[in-house]
Order: structure tokens, then C-alpha cells, then sequence
């Protein structure tokens, strides 16, 4: 049953992206919900179809909750270099860089956390995790 559910998620997410690029846009999904569906992203497919996810809850929420750290505290986010930072911790929690990545791109692409998101844009991080923009990812 979640096997089905995922694979619904993504087919649902390549009918969005294709009429995304229609003429006129008749696509009744934002860009951050058509990545959510192709990439498993749990919160983003119950909210679509209502369990085996690619990213769960709990992961998307750990990434959440270690970037909040950083976006509350200016004094924190000064020190913030990029992902080396806070590598080890998603390590600690099971997310490994491709989990972090595609949970950072889905926040980039919501507009949360983008004053942290935004310094990953350094030498303190590998080259996969500098920029998560949608739009290069399904384009």
C-alpha cells in the first residue's frame, strides 16, 4: 500500500510538471508541491493523496528544527559558515546529504529559512550543497 502511494505521489508529480509547462499553466500545483510529490517528501504527499516515503515527517522536521537554531539566533546565524556545520547532527539523526538536500530544496523553494539556506553558498560546503533551487532540479 505505501509503495502504491508513492508511486501515485510521483506520477501525480510528472502530470503537474508537464502541464507546468502548458501554455496558459493549467496546473492547479506550486513548484515546491510538484518537487514534494516526485521526490517523496511525506508532509507533501499526504497533503496531495491523503507509506513509504523518500523523506519522512520526522526527517523533514529535524532539518527544520536544526536550521531554526540559525534563523532565530542573529548571533548564531553570523557564526553559520555552511552545511559543514551542520553536517554531523543530520548524521547523528540519519540524514544523510542527499535526504538534506532534497528537504533543503523544498524549504528554499517554500521561502523558509532562506537567510540560512543562503550561506550554505560558500566554501563550507561540498558543491551539491551550496544551491537548491527547484527550478534547476525538474526543468
Amino acid at each position: 500500500m505505501k509503495q502504491n502511494k508513492l508511486v501515485q505521489a510521483k506520477i501525480l508529480g510528472e502530470i503537474y510538471r508537464i502541464q507546468k509547462r502548458l501554455p496558459n499553466d493549467p496546473c492547479p500545483a506550486s513548484d515546491d508541491v510538484i518537487y514534494g510529490l516526485l521526490n517523496g517528501i511525506e508532509r507533501i504527499v499526504e497533503q496531495e493523496l491523503g507509506e513509504l516515503y523518500s523523506v519522512t515527517q520526522e526527517e523533514e522536521e529535524t532539518v527544520v528544527n536544526i536550521l531554526n537554531e540559525y534563523y532565530i539566533n542573529p548571533e548564531k546565524l553570523e557564526t553559520f559558515n555552511g552545511y559543514y556545520d551542520i553536517e554531523p547532527r543530520l548524521e547523528q539523526n540519519g540524514i544523510n546529504r542527499s535526504k538534506a538536500i532534497r528537504i533543503l530544496t523544498l524549504l528554499q523553494s517554500e521561502g523558509r529559512f532562506t537567510n540560512v539556506i543562503e550561506k550554505m553558498d560558500s566554501s563550507h560546503s561540498p558543491g551539491e550543497c551550496r544551491t537548491f533551487k527547484i527550478a534547476e532540479w525538474y526543468k
